[in-house]
């Protein structure tokens, strides 16, 4: 067709696309849709002017149309011999031109996505302004874009996290969101060593691997309905093309590490593969404990000191990897593994004082020897297929395959026991020379199915099932030399064998309207829950055994309203669970340490948990401000609850195990009642075009309560954490991290704050920046913290004072093999979201 009349019919088409009936019937209309999305990122870019343009008149655009805010367009244009050309303009962005070609007939034409991307030139022309915001705010999560924040090539991935809005880590890696530790960190969707683990790998792992960090308050239907926390999504890089390769290495006083990731995308295959070792030599940990009993044999005070010095090796290592069969069709495989080794010596001197008496009842000094070892490895395989009219439309199959073996080695010895004229002391106490060894097992298979489809332009429903098969297993076997002869014999009484089988089954439905101003997420998941409890050896036999079921329906609404240009505000409710793990289950009686037993409980029932919430966000290229609002209602809580043996002592399990007087005996019960409310305040500032501030603060009153235990406490908690990022002259950055955080509050305890800092300096080397060399202090100001934790319980009351050192110097190299660039491979949308849970509670 010559130039003239292409115009010609163009101009007609133009003209006549309004007005319907008089569309000539001549020339056929198709309607084109498509994604402006975030080349770095792959983000829905909102707001862009799209045009399309024939191949013949390329500067003639044959329609223009504004992208809508969550970057769909939709597009009618006529059915012409050869190709069309789709842009995307933005201020301060460039788009790749996306080329298709139409059939005759064709009605339809999903092209997919346009990318944008920064325009370099322009950038280097103008402010800061121009940079692109870190945080974005959608109706389902808060995301952090890591990927654009310079300081990654330089930080571990946990001193990211406390740049990211709701997450707080403390001074010892601990990681609170929204101001609870009850949530999940998933890894590309997925449950790997990470969820497990977090505090040990996170701090392994270069904070440049990950592209962003998406924060989820208030999981919808999709995910399971444990996790009363909500959700951590870290989302590793993946869409690149070439190889790269990354050497890290870090050596200090108390630390060393190295970590070696490797990526390769050739065509449709994608390979991704790193490892990492950590190892920590911590000085020594001193700890003084003071209770004071009261009981109507009168008052008692224990004593006790406890030196422990430890060594810590941990090594995480993941392989992921996808193939593109065909345009629609996907296979995505990941193996994460995670092992971990301690080594703890310990001596602890222990005292009993009755009142008025200014000689020790009794004493005895305890030296414990202990080596941990445990593995964590997550399988997953995903099979994805896409519509082929329309890409959007997503089936995804799932399969998960979770282990998690743990082993102990604890040789526990006795010396200079003081009898203070108590015959039987020994024994009431069992002051035995001992050896025990405990084998904790769990093993998941989890199959899932996915579906999602578009309902028009601004309509999205999402539908699934699950199943999970989860076998807990704990064997502890404790052998004594109760002849003092030095022949270990089996202690039958001290020992259990025991299984904990949980069979779930869930479905979900969802809905999400995405329009200009409003978008809106509601959605419905149901749970099944069966659980069978053996036990096969021990003091509690098979007549303990038994089962039990209940089902759960998990409401779910998320809202977001845009306020104004770059403000918007969300709303959420939902409802959550936290299922109790082997930790909080196993019924072993554990006396190891005569004067604080412990007892897990397998009666218990899972957590509900209610949670409303209100997020404002602000969000521009120079300033991202976020204040949240925040109410849970918890009425079941599992609490960890602890009361002193009385005069005479107590004997459980039918009689089988003995608590002597004044020692402390700790359970796990259903009696907590809590209401907690918080509001957090994140705002990040770039002050010039190298100069970032950050901070991020939270406060919360909580109120905890378990009435059958005429329990309670309640009181303000708070933390602030200020992040500054500066780009000195001769390319040297420096990064600090000034951290507080207030006391912690339980049901029976207060925990005394602290206060933590950290800097760091790098500069790169080499041509492109391959090499990168930093220096790095942790709270190089305070060699030994003191932290106190006040408890009180039924018949007693008690501080204890642990004084330890997190200081340390280290320097560290990094070295970039090869290069990436971005490419268009896909990873599977959906995948297995394992998330239910309530793990053991983190050792401060």
């Amino acid at each position: 067709m010559k130039p003239l009349s292409m115009m010609l019919t163009v101009l007609a088409v133009m003209f006549a696309m309004p007005m319907g009936a008089q569309t000539p019937a001549t020339v056929p209309m198709c309607k084109v849709t498509g994604t402006v999305m975030d080349k770095e990122t792959g983000e829905p870019e909102m707001m862009a002017t799209v045009c399309v343009a024939h191949k013949s008149l390329p500067g003639t655009g044959v329609k223009k149309v504004l992208a809508d805010s969550v970057g769909r367009f939709e597009v009618v244009v006529p059915v012409m011999p050869g190709q069309y050309t789709v842009t995307a303009a933005m201020v301060g962005r460039v788009a790749e031109p996306r080329r298709f070609a139409l059939t005759e007939g064709q009605e339809v034409m999903d092209i997919g996505a346009v990318y944008v991307a920064d325009d370099v030139k322009m950038l280097k022309e103008v402010t800061v302004d121009a940079q692109k915001p870190l945080v974005t705010m959608d109706v389902d999560k808060l995301t952090y874009d890591v990927a654009s924040d310079p300081d990654a090539k330089i930080l571990r991935l946990s001193e990211m996290m406390g740049k990211v809005p709701l997450i707080s880590v403390d001074g010892d890696g601990n990681i609170e969101m929204n101001g609870t530790k009850k949530f999940l960190i998933l890894q590309n969707g997925r449950k790997t060593a990470v969820t497990r683990n977090p505090k040990e790998v996170l701090r392994s792992l270069p904070a440049e691997m990950v592209k962003s960090i998406e924060v989820i308050t208030s999981p919808g239907a999709r995910y399971d309905a444990e996790g009363i926390g909500g959700v951590i999504n870290i989302v590793m890089r993946s869409q690149y093309e070439g190889h790269l390769t990354t050497l890290s290495v870090d050596a200090g006083t108390v630390a060393y590490n190295g970590s070696v990731m490797t990526m390769s995308k050739i065509g449709r295959f994608a390979f991704d593969a790193d490892f990492s070792y950590n190892r920590i030599l911590s000085p020594e940990d001193r700890t003084s404990l003071l209770r004071n009993g009261y009981g109507a044999g009168g008052a008692t005070q224990l004593r006790s000191v406890n030196s422990t010095k430890s060594q810590d090796n941990t090594e995480f290592a993941s392989v992921n990897a996808s193939y593109e069969i065909d345009s629609v069709q996907m296979i995505t495989f990941s193996l994460t593994g995670m092992g971990a080794q301690q080594h703890m010596m310990s001596d602890e001197r222990t005292g009993m004082w009755s009142q008025g008496n200014s000689q020790a009842d009794y004493s005895y000094l305890r030296h414990g020897n202990l080596k941990n070892s445990m593995l964590n490895g997550t399988l997953n395989l995903d099979y994805q297929r896409n519509g082929r009219r329309n890409h959007q439309r997503v089936t995804t199959l799932s399969y998960q395959l979770s282990t998690g073996p743990s082993h102990s080695k604890d040789i526990t010895q006795y010396a200079d026991i003081v009898s203070g004229g108590m015959a039987s002391l020994i024994e009431q106490l069992q002051l035995y020379d001992n050896r025990s060894n405990r084998d904790n097992k769990t093993n998941e298979h989890t199959l899932q199915l996915d579906y999602s489809t578009p309902l028009g332009r601004q309509h999205t429903l999402e539908v699934g099932a699950k199943y999970i098969l989860r076998n807990n297993e704990s064997q502890n076997d404790l052998y004594d030399s109760r002849a003092m002869s030095g022949q270990w014999a089996h202690n039958d009484l001290r020992s259990n064998h025991y299984k904990n089988r949980n069979d779930i089954v869930g479905g979900y439905l969802s809905y999400t309207y995405r329009g200009k101003t409003v978008s809106v997420m509601p959605g419905l998941r149901y749970e099944y829950t069966y659980q069978d409890i053996k036990y096969l050896a021990g003091p509690i036999g098979a007549e303990g055994n038994y089962s039990s079921h209940y089902a759960n329906v998990v409401p779910s609404v998320r809202v977001n309203l845009k306020l104004a240009k770059a403000q918007s505000l969300r709303l959420e409710y939902g409802k959550r669970l936290a299922r109790p793990s082997i930790y909080y289950l196993n019924p072993y009686f554990n006396n190891l340490n005569p004067q604080n037993i412990v007892q897990g409980n397998s009666s218990l029932d899972a957590e509900n948990s209610y949670n409303l919430g209100a997020t404002y966000g602000w969000f521009t290229r120079k300033t991202n401000l976020s204040l949240s609002l925040s109410y849970r209602h918890l009425s079941n809580g599992i609490e960890s609850y602890s009361r002193l043996i009385g005069e005479g002592g107590e004997y459980f399990d039918n009689g089988k195990h003995y608590a002597a007087p004044g020692a402390v005996y700790t359970t796990y019960l259903n009696v907590g009642k809590v209401e907690r409310t918080a509001v957090n305040v994140y705002y990040k500032w770039n002050i010039t075009s190298k100069l970032w501030l950050t901070l991020s603060m939270g406060a919360a009153y909580i109120d905890l309560r378990a009435p059958s235990r005429q329990l309670q406490n309640h009181g303000w908690t708070g933390n602030a954490d200020l992040n500054l990022s500066w780009r000195l002259p001769a390319d040297i950055s420096l990064y600090a991290i000034l951290s507080a955080r207030s006391r912690d509050i339980t049901l029976q305890d207060r925990v005394d704050g602290l206060v933590y800092n950290y800097f760091s300096l790098s500069r790169p080397f080499l041509r492109s920046k391959r090499l990168i060399v930093s220096l790095r202090a942790a709270d190089p100001f305070h060699k030994w913290l003191t932290r106190t934790t006040y408890t009180q319980g039924p018949g007693y009351q008690s501080q204890s004072d642990r004084r330890y050192s997190r200081q340390g110097i280290s320097i560290g190299v990094s070295y970039r093999l090869g290069d990436m660039k971005y490419s268009k491979t896909k990873r599977s949308r959906h995948s297995i979201y394992n998330d239910d849970l309530k793990k053991a509670p983190t050792a401060k």
